[in-house]
Formats: C-alpha cells, sequence, structure tokens
C-alpha cells in the first residue's frame, strides 16, 4: 500500500492550516510592537508623525486622521482572532487568502522601519508592494465579485477593503512626500494644483470601486482622509474647495451604488 491514509492526510492538513493561523496571528503582533515602537519614537528617536510632518506635502491630512489605523489594526485583530476559532475552519474567504497576510505584514514591518529611519525612497517602493499585494488579498477574498457569507464579509472582506483603501491613500500621500524630500518642481506645476488633481484621481479610484465591486468602504475611506486635506490646508481655497466636492461626489456615488442595488433586488 502507498500513500498516506486518507484521515492521516487530512490531520496534516488540518495542522498546516492551523499553523498558518496562528503564525498570522503571531504577525499581527510583530506589526502592532513595530508601530507601537515608531509611533512612539523608541525605534528611531523620531515618531513616524514627527517625520512625515518634517517634510509636508499638499496632500498631506491633518494629524487626526491618522486615527484611522487604529480602526484598521482593531478590525485586523478581530480578523486574527476569528480565524482561530471554528470560523477559521469554514471560511472560504480565509482559504483563498494562503500566505498573503503573512506578506502583508513582513511589508507593513518594512515600511515602518524603513521610513521610521529616513529611507524613503525604499519606504516608497515597499508601500507599492503593499498596494499590490492587498490587490491581490482583495481579488482573492474575492470582493465584490462572489457571494460572502455574512461572518466573511465583516470579518475578512471588510477589514480588508478598509486596509486597502488606506493604502491607496496613504500611497500618493507618499509620494507627494517623497518628491517634495527630493526637491521636485513638479513640472512648474503648483502643490495645491496638484493636490487638487490628485483628489481627483482618488474620487476617481473611489468612485470606480463602488460602480465595479459595490465597496462601500472605499468612498467613505476617501472621504475621511478628503477632509483631513481641506482641514490642515483650510487657508488654501484650490484645496479646500476640491477636496468638500470630492468628498460630495464620493458620498453621492455610494448612495447612487445603494439605491441601484436596491432596485435590482426588488
Amino acid at each position: 500500500m502507498t500513500g498516506a491514509p486518507v484521515g492521516g492526510g487530512d490531520r496534516a492538513e488540518a495542522s498546516v492550516r492551523m499553523g498558518l493561523r496562528i503564525a498570522n496571528a503571531l504577525m499581527l503582533g510583530l506589526v502592532l510592537w513595530l508601530n507601537g515602537l515608531a509611533g512612539s519614537g523608541a525605534l528611531s528617536g523620531q515618531s513616524i508623525g514627527v517625520i512625515a510632518n518634517q517634510y509636508p506635502s499638499y496632500f498631506l491630512p491633518a494629524n487626526w486622521v491618522f486615527g484611522i489605523w487604529s480602526l484598521i489594526y482593531l478590525w485586523l485583530m478581530v480578523f486574527v482572532v476569528a480565524q482561530l476559532l471554528p470560523f477559521g475552519r469554514d471560511s472560504h474567504a480565509l482559504a483563498r487568502m494562503g500566505y498573503g497576510w503573512l506578506l502583508n505584514g513582513a511589508l507593513n514591518g518594512a515600511w515602518v522601519v524603513t521610513f521610521s529611519f529616513g529611507r524613503f525612497v525604499e519606504a516608497w517602493a515597499i508601500m507599492i508592494a503593499l498596494l499590490l499585494n492587498l490587490i491581490w488579498l482583495h481579488e482573492r477574498i474575492g470582493i465584490g465579485r462572489v457571494e460572502l457569507s455574512g461572518r466573511d464579509r465583516a470579518l475578512v472582506a471588510w477589514p480588508f477593503s478598509l486596509y486597502l483603501a488606506w493604502i491607496s491613500v496613504a500611497l500618493i500621500a507618499n509620494t507627494f512626500q517623497l518628491v517634495t524630500y527630493l526637491g521636485w518642481d513638479g513640472f512648474g506645476i503648483s502643490g495645491p494644483v496638484w493636490s487638487s488633481i490628485m483628489i481627483g484621481v482618488g474620487t476617481l479610484l473611489a468612485a470606480l470601486m463602488v460602480a465595479r465591486r459595490s465597496n462601500w468602504i472605499f468612498p467613505l475611506v476617501f472621504s475621511w482622509a478628503f477632509v483631513g486635506i481641506a482641514d490642515r490646508y483650510a487657508d488654501i481655497t484650490l484645496i479646500s474647495v476640491s477636496a468638500y466636492g470630492a468628498t460630495i461626489v464620493a458620498f453621492a456615488a455610494l448612495v447612487a451604488d445603494r439605491v441601484a442595488r436596491g432596485r435590482a433586488s426588488t
């Protein structure tokens, strides 16, 4: 007789899956620890907030906006706890993620370290990789493409939608921060004009995510960031008008999608 018994194979596969879920939880613990060190300044001697404000750009939201990280990490904590429970054995969305979350945590930690030590080019490249990882996870989970259970939506799809939406905003902000650090002249276009252009790009992205994937979290996250940008640059009319106008458009796209979905279900 050759090959392992079916029961033994099943047990081995279950052990591998449980090991991965434990590794997922440990990875989040590592990410939270690194973020705590970076946030307090213990990692490099200066907090991430202080470092970011050393090279402010016209796309940098007010400091209070970054409190969204608390919600992101809280929801990810719920996710890693849930995947250790029986839900983790039954979740199709979780099974499709594979090792993607472990890679995500490694990229998150690498960004924290590089940015904290002023390695802005490397940090920017890592954030691009982090965004691509989150897009891949978004696709693997099947957000907006496949029917998910209520638990899969609340415990897997929504926290990673929130995470992806914020990293999309953060990459724009990091790009502005990087070019400010490098002294780029913006092809002669002023910073407020560039900010308004990228606010428009962000609004388009949020609207597309609503229209194509019915992702209601994207317009809320982008609106949160836009209001924060308007708050920081309330004295620059072009930026504040663009930001508040984009917020209205994003909410309008969300309401239109909800109305359309309601009509389709009747």
